[in-house]
């Protein structure tokens, strides 16, 4: 014991002795972290927040149903004068079609108002209306909607509904409506060929459509593949010509099956052959075939049809 304390006593005397004395088992603690550390750090590194996947916003939507319809012509001049009967009529499509959002009192406070951002148009208010309170305003905001908003375009609506649907608003909703200028309704009726009317033609989903074509050609197909399969598994003079005159032989055969004019005589091969090489899948070797060699190429592809 008395010895312990003798050498406290050293060290105390002097310091620099108990320093080297510690110093190795310092080293070695620092060592051991160091080797901790390098032994995880893949762990310490790795990302603890947890990944929330993207979320994609990008909605792609396909064409929809649109019937054929005529639209009939109207004259602007004429119909830009609210009357008893356009009014009544714009109440009662304003009530079918309107009312569930703006309101019966035009005030944008209807039913199905809730939850839309910005809220629907209030008619009664002269404040920011995006085309205006003139027919010509109007008329546009019904013909192409407003993006970003619940207003969607109404252009099924035939033109003189949409002008009776406008009377009816201005007429009961909007204070001292604003009155348009000759030049503006002409200009209405330029944009929308308002007095000449218009067909519209029939609109149906791109799927559908690419499955209507893939349903009405794959007789088409299934014939242009047993006839490639005809010529491949070929090994006549005639299916030997038509193969070094080919550079697609489906295109070829494509171009033959599109327009079968071609089989009155071989003149007219001829021109159908020459025309649009080699989009048509054929080659230029057709312009080095001998007439006998023309006889030899009419009469096999006459056989495969």
């Amino acid at each position: 014991m008395e010895d312990f304390i003798n050498k406290i006593k050293e060290l105390k005397k002097n310091p620099e002795k108990a320093f080297g004395l510690i110093y190795p088992y310092f080293l070695v603690v620092i060592i051991a972290i160091g080797l901790y550390f390098v032994s995880n750090l893949g762990s310490i590194a790795r990302q603890t927040i947890p990944i929330v996947p993207a979320t994609d916003t990008v909605q792609v939507t396909d064409l929809q149903v649109v019937e054929p319809r005529t639209v009939p012509p109207i004259d602007i001049i004429q119909v830009s004068k609210p009357t008893p009967e356009l009014i009544s009529k714009g109440k009662e499509i304003y009530t079918t079609v309107c009312a569930s959002c703006h309101g019966e009192d035009g005030k944008g406070s209807g039913a199905a108002a809730t939850g839309l951002n910005p809220p629907p148009r209030d008619f009664t208010s002269k404040q920011n209306w995006k085309n205006g309170q003139k027919i010509s305003g109007i008329y546009t905001t019904l013909e192409q909607g407003i993006p970003g908003t619940g207003m969607i375009s109404y252009e099924y609506l035939p033109p003189q509904d949409k002008i009776a649907l406008t009377h009816y608003i201005r007429e009961t909703f909007v204070p001292d409506p604003p009155v348009d200028s000759e030049s503006e309704l002409s200009q209405l009726d330029q944009i929308y060929s308002l007095s000449q009317g218009k067909e519209v033609p029939a609109q149906i989903p791109v799927a559908t459509a690419i499955n209507v074509l893939i349903s009405e050609n794959s007789q088409l197909y299934q014939d242009i593949i047993q006839k490639s399969n005809q010529v491949n598994e070929s090994g006549s003079q005639g299916a030997m010509l038509f193969k070094s005159v080919t550079s697609n032989r489906i295109k070829a055969l494509i171009t033959l099956s599109s327009d079968k004019s071609w089989m009155q005589n071989k003149d007219k091969l001829i021109s159908a052959l020459a025309y649009n090489i080699p989009n048509n899948g054929f080659n230029s070797n057709i312009f080095k075939l001998s007439s006998g060699e023309w006889d030899l190429l009419y009469s096999y592809v006459t056989s495969l049809y």
